[in-house]
This record gives structure tokens, C-alpha cells and sequence, in this order.
């Protein structure tokens, strides 16, 4: 959330903006989020020992069932052990099956434990459809008929701009590497991702980066940036970091999103990273509206049986409150963007961040004591707040409650990230939990 954050208010100002191509594009992208279908379950093993579990949407390419090759592997979901499941994706007839990824390599072996999709069972899924009551148990002799093993995570596909016959987990980014100086981080196309997340989904520009191969001896640093960002925003910080010891892992994601569903897929990318490199540790670090994005996908995290830890958490110029202006954008657009809808002062979003329930029978939700928690805020003197966010928002009660320790930088909402000052402070609070 940088100084682009202005057009939220910016576009109230002009009767022609809210009529114009920026929201005539979000109406037009909200109707095309309308036509994929939403497929929700749980999986458990009958025997449950800590292996991953691995849930397989097959997709069914034709009507007649009795040859397999009318049916195949469309996407894959990874869960530490029992728990629940999603898949976002076109209209269509699916199967799901499951299976205990027993050695962990993401690919079925014909002796691991599995729930076999079963034919006569197809899901039907509809434009706009929400399939709930999809809950699979893997027996622990179950077996299939598959001829041979299969690689899930070699399914990964990248689409054009126009083919919306996908299920969204299948063009994220997972583990690529990549550098920051490449177009698909310029300000122009995270600005886009606000008015057209979806085209930024299809595109396969979101998922989680690396900024060099993997390795096992460095402890993963993933840095979360706000609306309209981009993982530039992070360079004067990754330049800073250690790199012997640290390595810096970058989110995209498009911020026009519902935050809630930006943090489901950013826990399901670190689970398929765990899998995929057994890694047991990552710290995160986020700014602006990333840091709801952040807590948003750590209480998720920790809904689930997982091996992964997060021990540090830092987050940088958070409106914990939310935005006046995306209030505004609420009231008086025609089409609100679905990430304003979060943002709005007062909205379910920020009560579910902190709260579990509503009125006197609310209960907090906290984060884990064993979690270094730190809340990093930014101000200018003449102004009550950084410029962009309100003193009030970043230091909202309930966030200074549970940080750890809080840090006030005389700072622009921007310029908090691009001073030695933070660098050093981060480089301090790294070593405490590496």
C-alpha cells in the first residue's frame, strides 16, 4: 500500500473515474469471478502419521466414463495431514480423489494409500456453483487402478489471457525464480491487479517467487507486499538481508482480491514449498495491507495440522483499522473492488482477524505466544499518520496488545521500507529466531 493508495480517494473525487474503464473493468471482472465454481471438503486418513496428504481434482473431458483417458488430473491441493480442502475452477464435471503422499515427492506411488475417485460420483459443477460436503477418508489399504505412478506437480499449467478453462491453483507461481527487475513486477501491472485480479491470475503472474535456486542451509524470509504493490517495493530490504544466511521468497498477488482467499492461496503455496523442500521454518515479513494478508493466512495455517513454524512475524505500516477511502469506495462505486469491501473500517474481515463471534460472546484470536510478533508503524510529524494510513489504523488496540514489541519510524508510508534504520532492526529481529 504506497502512495498509489491514493486513488482509492482519488476516484471518488471524479464522477468520470466511477463511470469510467477502471471500474467498468472491475464489473466485468467480478462477472467473470462469477462464472468459476468453488468445490470445499475435508480429507482424513484412517491412519493418521503425519504424512502429507495429497487432494487430486480430476476433470472429466467427456460424457463416457468407461475409458480413463476421458478423465484427468486437473489440480492438486497439499494438506500437513487431515483437515480441509478448496479448489476454485471453471464449469465442469470433476472427480476428487486423495492420497498419503507416504515419501513425500508429490507423486502418487501405486502403494501409498488412496481414495480412488469414484466414477459415478461426479461433482457438476455450474458457473457460480459452492460444492460443500466433499469429505474424503483414505483408507489405509485403499488402492487404485492407476497402471502407473503420477507426478502431481508436474501439472502445473500457464494459461493465455483468454482461456479461463482452468482451475486457479494451476497458474500460481510456486517456487519460481525470478528477479525483481522483471516487467511482471512493474508498478503498471500491480496497479492493474487491482481493477482486473483475475486477468493477473489467469496471466500467471501470482504466486510465491524466489530470488535465487533453493537452499536447504538458508532460513526462508517471505516479504508480503500491500495494495497496488509489487515485490519491488522490497528491494532496499532484500539488498540489506543476509544472504549467506537468509533467503528472501517474495509474494505476488493480485490486490483487487478478497484478502481472505489471497491468504488461503498463499498458506496452500508454503504447504506445496514444504513438500517440495522439507524446509521447517519461515519468517514473514509484510507491509501495509499485506499485513492482514499475512495474519490472515497464519490463522489459517495454524487451523490445519502443519510441520511448518512461523517464528517471526513483522508487520510494517498495517491499517489494522482499515482505509476511510475504501469505505468511500463501498459506498459510491458501482462495482466496489473486493479487497475495499475488506479494507472498509468496521468490516467482518477486520472483526474475523482478532475475533472469533460477535458482542459480549466474541472471543479473541491471537496469534501463538511462542511467535516473536513485531509491529513496525510510520509517521510524519505534521500529519496523524504516514500519509497514507492514520496512526489510528497502524496502532490499533488489539495489534499493540499482542506485538511483542512496537517501533515507531519517522517515516512516509513508503519510506519506512527504504531506511538502514529498518534494515538493521529487521536484521536484529531475524538472528533473534534464525
Amino acid at each position: 500500500m504506497h502512495r498509489k493508495y491514493h486513488l482509492l480517494a482519488m476516484l471518488l473525487l471524479s464522477v468520470g473515474v466511477l463511470s469510467g474503464c477502471g471500474l467498468l473493468a472491475v464489473q466485468e471482472q467480478h462477472e467473470k469471478i462469477a462464472r468459476y465454481c468453488q468445490i470445499y471438503g475435508t480429507v482424513k486418513p484412517e491412519v493418521d502419521d503425519g504424512k502429507k496428504i495429497i487432494v487430486v481434482l480430476f476433470k472429466v473431458t467427456a460424457p463416457d466414463l468407461k475409458n480413463p483417458v476421458n478423465w484427468s488430473v486437473f489440480d492438486h491441493f497439499v494438506n500437513d495431514g487431515h483437515g480441509k480442502w478448496f479448489f476454485s475452477t471453471a464449469p465442469g464435471e470433476y472427480l476428487v480423489g486423495a492420497f498419503k503422499d507416504v515419501n513425500g515427492d508429490l507423486v502418487y506411488q501405486l502403494d501409498e494409500p488412496v481414495f480412488a475417485p469414484v466414477r459415478g460420483k461426479m461433482i457438476q459443477c455450474r458457473a457460480g456453483d459452492v460444492k460443500t460436503g466433499n469429505d474424503l477418508i483414505i483408507p489405509e489399504q485403499g488402492r487404485s487402478n492407476a497402471a502407473a505412478p503420477v507426478d502431481i506437480s508436474s501439472l502445473q499449467v500457464r494459461s493465455t489471457k483468454q482461456q479461463l478453462d482452468i482451475s486457479l491453483g494451476q497458474v500460481t507461481q510456486v517456487g519460481a525464480i525470478a528477479a525483481l527487475d522483471e516487467p511482471r513486477f512493474a508498478d503498471a501491472v500491480a496497479e492493474q491487479s487491482l481493477w482486473k485480479p483475475l486477468d493477473f491470475l489467469i496471466e500467471g503472474n501470482a504466486g510465491i517467487y524466489f530470488l535465487e535456486p533453493y537452499s536447504a542451509q538458508k532460513m526462508p524470509v517471505l516479504f508480503v507486499h500491500g495494495i497496488n504493490g509489487t515485490p519491488r517495493n522490497f528491494d532496499y530490504l532484500i539488498r540489506q538481508l543476509d544472504r549467506s544466511r537468509y533467503q528472501p521468497w517474495v509474494v505476488y498477488y493480485p490486490s483487487g482480491a478478497y484478502i481472505d482467499n489471497v491468504a488461503r492461496y498463499i498458506d496452500q503455496m508454503l504447504q506445496q514449498l514444504q513438500v517440495r523442500y522439507q524446509f521447517d521454518k519461515v519468517a514473514v515479513i509484510a507491509h501495509s495491507m499485506g499485513g492482514l494478508v499475512s495474519r490472515s493466512f497464519i490463522l489459517q495455517h495454524l487451523e490445519t495440522v502443519n510441520h511448518l513454524t512461523i517464528p517471526l512475524f513483522v508487520s510494517i505500516s498495517t491499517p489494522w483499522n482499515g482505509h476511510a477511502a475504501a469505505k468511500l469506495g463501498v459506498d459510491h462505486a458501482p462495482t466496489p473492488v473486493y479487497s475495499w469491501e475488506d479494507l472498509a473500517p468496521g468490516s467482518r474481515f477486520l472483526h474475523d482477524l482478532f475475533y472469533t463471534g460477535n458482542g459480549e460472546e466474541a472471543s479473541r484470536r491471537k496469534l501463538p505466544d511462542t511467535m516473536s510478533k513485531h509491529l513496525l508503524f510510520s509517521f510524519i510529524e505534521s500529519q496523524a499518520g504516514d500519509g497514507t494510513v492514520s496512526l489510528l489504523s497502524e496502532l490499533r488496540a488489539e495489534a499493540q496488545d499482542e506485538a511483542d514489541r512496537i517501533h515507531g519510524f519517522p517515516q512516509s508510508h513508503m519510506g519506512i521500507l527504504n531506511t538502514q534504520e529498518t534494515a538493521n532492526l529487521l536484521k536484529r529481529l531475524l538472528d533473534s529466531v534464525r
